[in-house]
């Protein structure tokens, strides 16, 4: 399974699964418009961020099986500035042997573990 259909079919999930969460997928790079270039995004950011309800913010990487942030890449100097300003940061790899189905099940509750990920009664 690729890292961006496991998104996809996490992005289709959510609503049903983590229903006080809204997830939203992050786009980085450049396009022409009008003759102009024009980015967008910052280059490391996580390919998915959240909010809960109430307004918390959660950053989510994910990565295929054999996906690595590598050192002083701009996705871990991302990782790393999201820990220093205490923004709830989680890298959702695929598992080995996995079924699609499987890993985005195993991604609903790791994002369910992160705390703050679901508001206070």
């Amino acid at each position: 399974m690729s890292e961006s259909n496991a998104q996809k079919l996490l992005l289709l999930r959510a609503p049903e699964n983590l229903p006080t969460l809204r997830l939203f997928r992050r786009n980085v790079g450049m396009g022409i418009f009008d003759g102009r270039k024009v980015r967008f995004g910052i280059k490391g950011q996580c390919d998915l961020y959240a909010i809960v309800d109430g307004g918390r913010h959660i950053e989510l990487e994910c990565k295929s099986v054999d996906g690595r942030i590598k050192p002083e890449s701009p996705q871990a100097h991302w990782r790393d500035w999201c820990f220093a300003h205490h923004v709830p940061w989680l890298c959702l790899t695929e598992g080995q042997g996995e079924t699609p189905e499987q890993t985005v099940s195993r991604w609903i509750v790791e994002i369910t573990a992160i705390p703050g990920s679901t508001p206070k009664p």
